[in-house]
């Protein structure tokens, strides 16, 4: 976490050191990424940047807490419905609000892709900014099994695992293949992907099995 000094930093100052961060590990990833470049792109002293973060670990774990607020703040609250139809509708419609979130900024997309690339070299706080998604995709699951939408004779806590699970593994293999799906291969594959968390979740009368 930041230090105190730098959240009592204008908001303007302190965007523009993580806009600085982000775009250099967008452009480099973790392990590769230069501190000293940070510094020199955000027009702060070196001693200043170790007066608001206590190394590059702490700086990229910000920038990375930065951008999931974002993405959790796209995907928003599903509203109650009372049919499945409409629950999977809002989903999708949820995942557009993603998809335009890292649209209107390329290099926070890059930067997502980078840290699923390289997600074993990534300082180990990253799992803890990973874990602050379990609540709200909890409240999405419950709100599925409400609508009739989401299987109810599994624990919820096991429901939620096995969907962050299957999300990490597609967004890494994703990120893996992106230059082949750039070009217009990820519009196709989107809906399939969603068919797969739709039969992972569904309850057992629609997936056809005991």
């Amino acid at each position: 976490m930041p230090r105190p000094r730098f959240e009592r930093l204008d908001a303007v100052k302190r965007d523009g050191i993580l806009d600085a961060a982000e775009q250099e590990f967008a452009a480099h990833g973790y392990s590769r990424a230069s501190y000293n470049r940070v510094i020199e792109h955000a027009g702060v002293s070196k001693g200043a940047m170790y007066y608001y973060f206590d190394d590059k670990a702490d700086l990229y774990l910000t920038v990375v807490r930065r951008a999931f607020s974002g993405v959790l703040e796209a995907v928003g609250e599903v509203d109650e419905t009372d049919s499945p139809d409409g629950f999977w509708a809002q989903c999708i419609m949820a995942g557009e609000r993603v998809a335009a979130y890292l649209g209107r900024d390329p290099r926070r997309a890059e930067l997502a892709r980078g840290l699923m690339r390289s997600l074993g070299e990534a300082p180990p706080g990253v799992r803890e900014v990973f874990d602050e998604a379990r609540v709200p995709i909890q409240r999405l699951l419950e709100a599925g099994q409400r609508a009739g939408a989401v299987r109810d004779d599994l624990p919820i806590g096991l429901l939620v695992a096995m969907s962050l699970s299957l999300g990490e593994a597609m967004d890494s293999w994703i990120s893996h293949n992106w230059e082949t799906l750039e070009s217009g291969g990820y519009t196709a594959l989107e809906p399939k992907l969603l068919g797969v968390f739709q039969r992972l979740c569904a309850p057992v009368s629609v997936a056809g099995y005991a």
